[in-house]
């Protein structure tokens, strides 16, 4: 089953970073008013692709202490960090196919937001919807799409549309009309003509084609630069880092020892200088194999040499004496070139003898010419061994050249040669250890390409088995409205809605009704709010059935207290100011209602992911599901003792 699991929000700024985790089954985030509890939901919009920025103008805290947002997420049972700036480039997303703590190992796919959509729709599954409609105030007609935003409608739900005729952004015209759309979408209700899906699938394909060109350049590169295998990287890495360490605790040492006038400035030059000594008489050895190796392929070679030349020369005789037929040869007169008898005889005395002898001289100087081959190939081998460590041994040297070259220009300066010398250390092995993590990071880039290429495939299945059977038919429509209206009426029932014969899902716009009227006709917030919150939760039972495919099995929803009692019978009394500050008709007085929504967002989340963002929520749901609770000023999103970056980091 496809699906969007959320697993971490990452706010995130030069100094300042926060991370905010989320429950796979039903998450609560709690707090006072403007305490950015339900900023939470509005930066999971916003790496979801919504259109418009973040207003820091009024999210100052965020403005003044972070850059970039960061969504950790498993959608199909991929790990993927999308990643947009808060600040600038707003029409692009950065897509990591790692979690949050490896992104520096990986190379982000860079996107538009329009391009993330549609990875989006494909990680779930469904193709995006072309809808053909009129250009406002025009006659001409237009194409649009139905993409990832509409179908999200289904998903966010803001806290100024639940319980509201504003339900799916209903009141704006251009979302409306793309909404039974979406919901065919996620229910596969969609009829497509037979040269629309051919047409797809040729992209597929061709997107199959051109991934797999990527993959060999990549795959070169990696070959190239000898750093095929990931294991391997990983421990020269970790190798590397340990190295670092040890010289960033050295330095440290060297620092306190300098509030002690303990300088060992000429202890640590005597050992620069012995490495460096050790280090120019290894190289000394080795290029002297070297010689000696050189010398012997040379030798190797003019042996080489006089044996193909007697080789020549055994098989010369071999066909002038035994392979060439003298009566078979035209004789001429060198002075009138008339043809001259041949007066030769054929002697048979010790011929075949001597061209045994010489047919087994010449195998024996074959099996020699192969022997010295092989030698020199070996020596040859080993001479590139020996520069690989040769190359390896001069790096090596040139950090012990620099230290040492910072030390004879700092030793006026007590310890501070030494400090630089560390740090010029830690430097090099830190671009050595840069060099070898964007191998990591192309291998990395592999694995997405393949992932990628999986993707598609899945996809261009799809798109043949959609080809052989084109037309939905009508009787799979009629099972799942039937499956949605009776999970509906059953969620309606538990709100104490009892008039349910005229209460279903229509099953030509999609939307829920109650007692015959639409969830844009009534009037009630309460009822409103029970019908959006029946509607979505037998959308994610669907899901589960196996319906539903399309959807992403994710819910958010702000503030579901607004339109119902949340305080017990002998209770009600003691918050009159409460019930004024709304209609009598849109306020249900009823704490049992209140409750049950809780019940039964706890059991969509045994199969769903569900995050609510609420005020004040029931003392004993509050125990089991909070996972953060926010205060207004200094202790709210935005806390500085939350701070995850360490100032000496």
């Amino acid at each position: 089953m496809n699906r969007l699991v959320l697993k971490k929000l990452i706010i995130q700024g030069i100094s300042y970073r926060r991370t905010i985790e989320f429950n796979e089954g039903f998450t609560i985030i709690s707090g006072e008013k403007t305490s950015g509890k339900s900023l939470i939901l509005s930066l999971i919009d916003y790496c979801f692709g919504k259109g418009s920025k973040i207003d820091l103008s009024v999210q100052k805290e965020l403005d003044a202490f972070c850059d970039e947002v960061f969504l950790e997420l498993s959608i199909s049972n991929e790990i993927v960090t999308i990643n947009r700036s808060l600040k600038k480039k707003f029409d692009k997303v950065n897509m990591y196919f790692c979690p949050f703590n490896m992104i520096d190992e990986y190379i982000p796919k860079i996107l538009d937001v329009k391009e993330a959509l549609q990875f989006m729709m494909q990680k779930l599954g469904i193709s995006e919807y072309k809808l053909i409609r009129h250009k406002q105030h025009s006659t001409e007609k237009e194409i649009d799409t139905v993409s990832f935003r509409d179908i999200f409608r289904y998903v966010y739900i803001h806290q100024h549309d639940l319980g509201t005729k504003n339900f799916l952004e209903n009141s704006s015209t251009f979302k409306a009309v793309k909404n039974p759309h979406a919901f065919k979408m996620m229910f596969n209700l969609v009829d497509v003509d037979k040269d629309t899906l051919n047409e797809k699938l040729v992209e597929v394909q061709n997107k199959i084609s051109e991934t797999k060109k990527e993959l060999i350049g990549l795959k070169s590169y990696l070959k190239d630069r000898d750093a095929e295998d990931p294991l391997k990287l990983h421990l020269i890495i970790e190798k590397i880092e340990s190295e670092i360490r040890e010289k960033k605790q050295e330095k440290n040492n060297v620092v306190e020892d300098g509030k002690s006038n303990e300088n060992k400035e000429n202890q640590l030059y005597i050992k620069l200088k012995r490495d460096l000594e050790a280090i120019s008489n290894e190289l000394f050895n080795l290029r002297k194999e070297e010689k000696q190796l050189t010398l012997s392929i040379a030798s190797k070679s003019l042996l080489l040499d006089e044996y193909k030349v007697e080789l020549s020369e055994v098989e010369e005789t071999l066909n002038i004496n035994y392979k060439l037929v003298i009566t078979d040869q035209i004789l001429e007169c060198p002075l009138c070139n008339s043809q001259v008898q041949h007066n030769h005889s054929i002697e048979n005395s010790n011929s075949n003898g001597t061209e045994r002898m010489l047919i087994k001289i010449k195998k024996e100087i074959n099996n020699k010419i192969t022997l010295v081959s092989g030698l020199i190939e070996t020596d040859r081998k080993k001479i590139e061994e020996l520069n690989k460590e040769v190359s390896e041994l001069n790096k090596k040297r040139e950090i012990f050249d620099e230290a040492i070259k910072v030390f004879s220009k700092k030793t006026h300066v007590p310890f501070l040669s030494h400090i630089e010398t560390l740090n010029s250390m830690i430097n090099r092995l830190t671009k050595d250890k840069e060099a070898l993590k964007e191998s990591l990071r192309i291998y990395h880039k592999i694995e997405e390409k393949e992932n990628y290429i999986q993707t598609l495939g899945i996809e261009e299945e799809k798109l043949k088995e959609k080809i052989t059977a084109l037309q939905v038919k009508g009787g799979e429509k009629e099972e799942i409205l039937n499956f949605l209206n009776n999970e509906y009426k059953q969620y309606m029932s538990r709100l104490k809605y009892d008039l349910l014969e005229e209460t279903y899902i229509h099953s030509t716009n999609y939307i829920p009704y109650y007692n015959g009227a639409s969830v844009y006709a009534h009037e009630s917030g309460g009822l409103l709010e029970s019908m959006q919150l029946s509607y979505l939760g037998a959308i994610l039972n669907a899901k589960e059935a196996g319906y539903a495919e399309g959807h992403p099995g994710l819910l958010m929803l702000d503030s579901i207290s607004k339109y119902v009692g949340t305080l017990k019978r002998d209770q009600i009394l003691e918050e009159d100011s409460i019930a004024d500050s709304l209609n009598s008709k849109e306020k249900i007085r009823d704490p049992e209602v209140y409750e049950e929504f809780y019940k039964i967002l706890i059991e969509l989340g045994a199969n769903h992911q569900v995050i609510l963002v609420e005020n004040t929520p029931p003392e004993k749901f509050d125990r089991l599901y909070t996972k953060y609770t926010f205060y207004h000023g200094k202790h709210g999103l935005l806390d500085e003792n939350a701070n995850e970056i360490n100032d000496q980091d």
